[in-house]
């Protein structure tokens, strides 16, 4: 992740010194606010033992709860560097398994369905590493080409865990049909990165690098598993609206 925000920091700068020759029109004054949207892929880090029972079990890989995601920001322009971010997100992963060491009595896998959805609700700081504009007039504003940052924040994510379909029993190796599940809310923390690029005095493109942490206790259907793991880096793109 360091990799990532040194890179973006770095064509950043770079474009940022070079802002002179490039300057978008103006607006009549500094912007207010700003609201948007991000896409992207969010690579989960699934570092908890259920996930771990899923790999030894089931036919689930390292990297299939990875997934898209996509979040929406409201912000407020505190001043030329500092922006107070409030967002929401989405993130749902779909895993079809089967188990590794055993099969139907006909002889056909034992298949399942297994589904992770995310949803964080988040307050932010935000911190430009160059001002993301300049006033040339009582009235005038210019957006910079090219603005990078930092930040940070926290919040709550709901998360819901549902996984259908057929397992064994561990005591007598007995098939059986389930619908398991386990949803909350845990506390998450985040870092992130990024740069933004003018399109138009009123039109960004963000480009942005996400990691949060967080962890929830899970349900009963999961008996005797440790809480799940809901860490993750999201890395996003998006177009956001200045708003005088």
């Amino acid at each position: 992740m360091a990799r990532i925000f040194a890179a973006l920091v770095f064509v950043g700068l770079s474009l940022a010194g070079a802002e002179a020759s490039q300057d978008p029109d103006f607006l009549f004054g500094a912007p207010r606010f700003s609201v948007g949207g991000r896409f992207g892929w969010n690579l989960a880090r699934t570092d908890s033992d259920l996930f771990e029972f899923f790999r030894e079990e089931l036919t689930v890989g390292d990297r299939d709860f990875d997934a898209p995601t996509i979040g929406f920001d409201f912000a407020f322009l505190l001043n030329q560097h500092v922006d107070a971010v409030f967002g929401a997100g989405f993130t749902r992963a779909n895993v079809t398994s089967e188990f590794r060491r055993f099969i139907g009595t006909d002889d056909l896998p034992i298949t399942q369905e297994t589904r992770l959805t995310q949803s964080p609700l988040t307050g932010s700081l935000k911190y430009y590493l160059t001002p993301r504009g300049r006033e040339v007039s009582q009235y005038a504003w210019v957006p910079h080409k090219a603005a990078p940052f930092v930040g940070g924040g926290g919040g709550f994510v709901w998360y819901k865990l549902e996984q259908t379909g057929e397992f064994v029993d561990s005591e007598d190796l007995s098939i059986f049909p389930a619908m398991l599940s386990s949803t909350g809310w845990a506390p998450t923390a985040h870092v992130f990165g990024g740069l933004d690029v003018s399109l138009n005095p009123n039109l960004v493109l963000t480009i942005e690098a996400r990691y949060a942490w967080a962890d929830s206790e899970l349900q009963p259907d999961f008996l005797g598993f440790d809480p799940i793991d809901l860490t993750g880096l999201g890395i996003t793109a998006g177009i956001y609206w200045l708003i005088k």
